[in-house]
């Protein structure tokens, strides 16, 4: 009958265990059907931070049009009724005053086209056409930003699951050892303390098991902001997907590779340079103000003048030339604002520079957890092997009647974390390889398998 007991556990011990890293209890809740990719995908479609950005190129594409304008005439139109009541005093009659009122209308047209004004002109085109050039880079880098925190948070979301999972095999298997403790201890062939023991065991489980679905609810929530979902909530089915192990077979990543990448294609450095360049041809249009300016103008004005004394007053003129202005003193304010450009020059080169550091700094770091995360994964993977190797002796051993069941369950048990561990390691290393590609200005999506 004993024996028959101990048998029935092991069948139903092994039931639980077996299948825990599959399919755990309470796991269903957690794992659904969005992929990184349609996470990412909806974020570019939803996040506030990428349509800002869009209307930045739309303003900065505007400025353009407004500076380009200025290579075209510009044509006025005026008009004019007034009721006059003066006085007048005439040159030719100097004792004389005449006070009358009389109607003044007039009307006319002008026409001007600015032909040099010291390539100022010329200097505030490309000096809008950088600006749309770094608000487009700027986007570029939203996007850079919003990929990699929308895959940190899916992959973290991936990796609290599979924490719950080993979580959960843990309360499962002390759960099983507590009961099989509490009835050796009621037949007396065990003492309470081993009971307890697993007691304790399984409730830190159990908080571990609480503390891994408030960290997961957490990172959902993170994800649904970055995606744009209403009210910060991931609808029911939305969650990530389950993790897929793939066989890795990458090698080490390397500094100088890796840095000549993120020199070519970071949209940052690229807004960085696109300012510069913005910036030196706002300095030229500025030294402009040095040059004078030169116009063609032309225009037609007409003025009918009624009830002035008895006569009724038509005038028309018609004029056409050149006009020059040139402003000889401005109290330093050009110097001054050539002075507050070039100021902008330094500040955003040394900008440049400190960007460069931290990108260097960065992929140093990156890549030193990439690969360490690496080989992590590897180690666990033989870790693995080696787990289940030893699962398979001491189950036959226990057949052999030379291990115990509680033995059994040990080595189970210790299959099914290491099968964790390698998720978790695996995840680890894609969280690692999503970082240095942010660096890197790399913007792909690993496919989810």
């Amino acid at each position: 009958m004993k024996s028959f007991f101990f048998l029935f556990v092991f069948f139903f011990s092994m039931n639980i265990v077996v299948n825990a890293h599959a399919a755990q209890p309470g796991m269903s809740d957690v794992r659904g059907g969005l992929t990184l990719e349609d996470a990412c995908r909806m974020a570019m479609e939803n996040n506030p931070g990428i349509e800002q950005a869009r209307q930045r190129i739309l303003a900065a594409a505007a400025v353009l049009e407004q500076a380009r304008s200025a290579w075209k005439p510009v044509i006025s139109a005026k008009g004019a009724a007034q009721a006059v009541d003066a006085t007048i005093q005439p040159d030719w009659a100097q004792t004389m005053r005449i006070s009358d009122d009389f109607a003044d209308w007039s009307a006319g047209v002008s026409f001007t086209w600015l032909i040099f004004d010291g390539f100022a002109r010329q200097a505030a085109i490309l000096a809008s056409d950088y600006a749309v050039d770094q608000s487009q880079q700027v986007l570029a880098d939203t996007r850079r930003l919003l990929l990699k925190a929308v895959s940190t948070a899916f992959l973290q979301a991936q990796l609290t699951v599979e924490i719950m999972t080993i979580a959960q095999q843990n309360q499962q298997f002390n759960l099983k050892l507590e009961e099989d403790a509490r009835k050796r201890w009621a037949i007396g062939t065990s003492p309470e303390s081993v009971m307890l023991n697993f007691s304790v065991k399984a409730l830190m489980a159990e908080s571990d098991v609480r503390n891994a679905k408030r960290d997961f609810t957490v990172t959902c929530t993170v994800l649904a902001e970055l995606m744009g979902m209403k009210d910060a909530r991931l609808a029911s089915g939305m969650t990530p997907v389950a993790a897929h192990i793939d066989t890795l077979a990458q090698p080490l990543l390397a500094w100088d590779t890796e840095y000549a990448y993120a020199l070519e294609h970071r949209s940052d450095l690229k807004a960085i340079k696109a300012n510069i360049k913005a910036l030196e041809q706002r300095l030229r249009a500025e030294k402009g103000g040095y040059y004078p300016r030169l116009s063609f103008i032309a225009g037609h004005d007409y003025q009918y003048i009624n009830g002035r004394g008895t006569v009724t007053e038509e005038e028309h003129q018609s004029y056409a030339g050149i006009s020059a202005t040139w402003d000889l003193y401005t109290g330093g304010r050009i110097r001054a604002k050539i002075d507050e450009i070039s100021a902008d020059i330094r500040t955003i080169e040394q900008k440049e520079k400190q960007t460069l550091l931290a990108i260097e700094s960065s992929l140093h770091r990156h890549i030193e957890t990439a690969n360490a995360a690496l080989e992590d994964f590897r180690r666990q993977q033989k870790i693995q092997d080696l787990t289940r190797l030893i699962r398979t002796h001491v189950e036959k051993s226990y057949r052999a009647g030379a291990a115990t069941l509680t033995r059994l369950n040990e080595a189970q048990t210790d299959l099914v974390r290491a099968a964790g561990s390698v998720a978790t390691s695996y995840i680890q290393y894609r969280l690692a390889l999503i970082s240095l590609n942010a660096e890197t200005g790399r913007t792909g999506v690993y496919q989810q398998k």
